[in-house]
């Protein structure tokens, strides 16, 4: 079944109920400001701390992590841990636009877990992209998107029920036509906004190939929503190349957003020690889990020669802190001893994708959505039931 013969449940016996949001496609894209460098939503990783030094630097559009529908519906706690109400999504902290995303598989459980943050975001994000192993023992993610009727159901049940609009994030199948009819399905079950990555369910690890920008640009002409392109963004450069060749509206980056927050900031070569300093003030003010620090920290300064694997003691004592003063002292120590190792230097490689990557040294786990890296352990929750 694909868009035009997939149509959504009918329980008033007669026509289909107008959708209870008033703004939809074009109108919410302008609505919001038309943003064109994207946080990606990273399970455990873009949590608002990250979020706000990334928009320091040229994010105008974020995403939540990944929420367990389910969990989120029937677990105040995990609720509480994952979103604060008081300040995701708040506009005095400058944490807008912001769009959350959920996994799940169950329309229902899903258009409850949305209504719980419909009046903090500014649009709700189903994830239809995921590839990890952990999402097919879930069965959420990129794994449903061969049950094109639970696909409409689900984006169609936001749609039809939610005050503001729902967006999704698919992948690219092998065939280019049946990718081309996924992405008209998503349209026309209500997505206000389609994020497509240009690799398909199995490409991912470190052999994966390059996104197929190609295909994003045939996505972008062939349906009528506003689209934004993800994969193969390295440099400031390659997001001025994607949205030349896609056509796209925006650009998403997860991985090497984690490792340079100031990606998009017009090419501008920021130092990672200034960047961990800046995130750790932002933890500060926003309470923010050790482990999400840590992982940031580590990805971060990993971008300099030698990260903390020329100094396995500082990381062993860095893995072990639990207080954000130890987290700071311990990066004060690492910039003291690259800076005499090596004097003075840029902590972002400047030069040309293929001289990049082979000179990040520390790698630390991926974020979820970008499929660029190996597959690790996510939270035991991801396995559940949704």
């Amino acid at each position: 079944a694909f868009a035009n013969d997939v149509h959504a449940p009918d329980s008033t016996g007669g026509a289909v109920p107008r959708p209870m949001c008033n703004i939809h496609g074009w109108a919410f894209w302008d609505s919001i400001g038309r943003p064109r460098h994207v946080c990606a939503p990273m399970v455990e990783q873009s949590e608002l701390s990250f979020r706000q030094l990334c928009r320091r630097y040229g994010t105008t559009l974020a995403y939540t992590p990944m929420f367990h529908a389910r969990l989120f519906v029937e677990d105040p706690h995990y609720r509480a841990e994952m979103f604060n109400s008081k300040q995701d999504g708040a506009a005095a902290v400058g944490d807008r636009p912001l769009f959350v995303q959920f996994c799940a598989n169950q329309p229902e459980t899903l258009l409850a877990a949305a209504r719980l943050v419909e009046g903090h975001c500014d649009a709700v994000d189903i994830n239809f992209g995921c590839p990890q192993g952990i999402a097919k023992k879930g069965n959420y993610g990129s794994f449903l998107m061969d049950d094109f009727p639970l696909v409409f159901a689900l984006i169609n049940k936001l749609h039809q029920n939610l005050s503001i609009p729902v967006t999704c994030k698919i992948r690219r199948f092998e065939d280019d036509a049946k990718t081309l009819q996924y992405a008209k399905l998503c349209a026309d079950a209500g997505a206000s906004v389609l994020t497509v990555h240009g690799r398909t369910r199995e490409h991912k690890g470190p052999g994966a190939p390059m996104a197929d920008w190609s295909i994003i640009k045939k996505v972008r002409e062939h349906v009528g929503i506003p689209v934004i392109s993800n994969g193969n963004i390295v440099t400031y450069e390659d997001v001025e190349a994607c949205l030349e060749e896609t056509g796209c509206e925006a650009v998403m980056s997860a991985e090497w957003l984690r490792r340079n927050p100031a990606l998009f900031h017009a090419g501008s070569q920021m130092d990672a020690f200034q960047l961990s300093r800046e995130y750790l003030e932002l933890c500060d003010v926003h309470p923010t889990p050790d482990c999400f620090i840590k992982n940031h920290l580590f990805k971060l300064l990993g971008t300099v020669e030698g990260g903390f694997n020329d100094y396995p003691d500082l990381r062993e004592r860095m893995g072990q802190a639990h207080d954000r003063r130890m987290m700071q002292q311990i990066v004060d120590e690492l910039h003291l001893a690259k800076v005499r190792q090596l004097g003075d230097i840029p902590s972002f490689p400047v030069g040309t994708k293929a001289d990049l990557l082979p000179k990040i040294g520390q790698r630390s786990a991926p974020a979820i959505g970008e499929g660029d890296e190996e597959e690790v352990p996510l939270f035991d929750i991801f396995s559940m039931d949704l």
